[in-house]
């Protein structure tokens, strides 16, 4: 008895949806049946390409859209009539963001404003008294529209002036599916030829459908080649930087070397050089080249070189300061880079250089020392070079500014007065401390234990 009332009640409502068809005149709809049918292989097309691409959401839109359009297309030819303009209410929202999506509108957040008239018309219009409020949707979507082209034809790039001559051919195409239109203009939604129906929007339809599938094709296919190039850069900046940085601590008598390196991204732009000499003296240098990627390996792999060359000839921190800035000089494309150099002797020698780097940290304390230019800004720059002696079991910590500047998620910095709690402790516990706090740049600690002369530490 239920079921029966309720389909009692629901005979007009669906009445309204599925009105009766003669065959004849289904017959003159066949041309909406076959442009339905192209315009769901368009809309497979589309949403095939967004799951190979998920990034490219412009396909996945497109292909909802063609597919409302399908649905659209599918009505007449089955005799759902009455809920067309429930269907383009859809369609319209879906095709504003569309438009503004593919020409890559900035600003684009006032097209929402239109959409309470497009719920409201999509429900108001189910009444007979408000069934004017059914063209609300078309009109006002395609004053959004006409705005997105011409914001579009503004634009500089020549790929959202062609995608804007594509949505001003949709703007073209729906003006005749006004009943508005239709009555001022005397200009039909369709043509009539050899008994058949033929809705020419939907010709026209799937025409830029498909210039904007081609258009978009390309842009993927670039997409793809520069992150392949990316992608190739990057492991090439990789293996540079493997060859360069010290994957183990060489052993050197007198001398407890340990160090951690870990770059914030894929690739760095920190480096460090332990060199033992013939005399028993070791090298280190620790440095930070402005920059990220491949420029940085570059900079990085010549600094490195550098070093080692300069090394054969001398060991003066200043001397091999001055050696690598000659070297950098014009070639750091407006960078800089900082680098301090120590020259040890296991007796507890030192002597030392700072090119703008943080100064060494003495058993807890920072050495004071004069901190000069960084390499590669000025020619001719004359680096000073400071001694101090050490002590047995006394150690030395290098680090990089990765480690001050770390920042958690209030935004406060770890700073110099929170590093002095814990720089006594090894390289990989500071190193592990910053990253906790909040790692924004690469961390390099090195430190360097003086041991009795003629002591080696495993």
């Amino acid at each position: 008895m239920t079921a029966a009332l309720l389909l009692d009640a629901s005979t007009p409502l669906l009445q309204r949806l599925l009105q009766p068809m003669p065959l004849a005149e289904q017959l003159q709809h066949t041309p909406n049946l076959l442009l339905a049918v192209v315009l769901c292989c368009l809309a497979t097309a589309y949403l095939a390409l967004w799951r190979a691409a998920p990034d490219f959401r412009i396909f996945r839109n497109m292909g909802l859209f063609i597919a409302l359009v399908a649905v659209d297309n599918f009505s007449p030819y089955f005799g759902i009539r009455g809920s067309a303009w429930t269907v383009r209410s859809i369609t319209v929202v879906v095709l504003v963001e569309i438009a503004a999506e593919a020409m890559r509108i900035q600003n684009r957040r006032w097209t929402r404003y239109f959409w309470p008239i497009y719920l409201f018309a999509g429900i108001a219009g189910w009444f007979p008294a408000m069934a004017f409020v059914r063209e609300w949707p078309i009109v006002f979507s395609d004053l959004a529209l006409l705005i997105l082209v011409i914001q579009g034809f503004r634009q500089g790039k020549s790929t959202n002036r062609t995608i804007a001559w594509v949505f001003l051919g949709y703007f073209l195409v729906r003006m005749p599916l006004s009943t508005s239109f239709q009555h001022l203009t005397g200009i039909g939604g369709a043509i009539k030829l050899y008994g058949w129906i033929w809705p020419y929007p939907v010709l026209v339809v799937i025409l830029l459908g498909s210039v904007i599938l081609a258009v978009f094709v390309r842009d993927l296919i670039r997409d793809r080649r520069e992150k392949m190039r990316m992608a190739a850069e990057l492991a090439a900046s990789r293996a540079i930087q493997h060859v360069l940085i010290p994957e183990q601590t060489p052993v050197i008598p007198g001398f407890q070397i340990d160090s951690v390196y870990r770059p914030f991204g894929e690739v760095g732009g920190d480096f460090f050089q332990i060199l033992p000499r013939p005399d028993g003296t070791v090298l280190i240098a620790v440095g930070d080249v402005s920059g990220k990627g491949m420029p940085a390996a570059m900079m990085v792999s010549l600094l490195v070189g550098a070093f080692n060359a300069l090394a054969e000839t001398t060991s003066s921190p200043a001397q091999l300061l001055a050696g690598l800035n000659r070297r950098i000089l014009g070639r750091n494309h407006g960078g800089f880079t900082t680098c301090l150099v120590l020259h040890a002797h296991p007796d507890g020698t030192c002597a030392a250089a700072n090119a703008g780097h943080i100064p060494p940290y003495l058993n807890g304390v920072p050495l004071a020392c004069e901190n000069n230019l960084p390499l590669g800004l000025v020619a001719e720059t004359s680096y000073c070079e400071f001694t101090f002696q050490t002590c047995d079991s006394d150690r030395l910590t290098f680090v990089s500014d990765g480690v001050v500047e770390a920042r958690n998620a209030r935004g406060e910095l770890l700073g110099f007065d929170r590093m002095v709690e814990f720089i006594t402790q090894p390289a990989a516990y500071i190193a592990q401390a910053a990253q906790n706090w909040g790692q924004e740049d690469d961390i390099t600690v090195l430190s360097l234990t003086f041991a009795p002369v003629g002591v080696a530490y495993d």
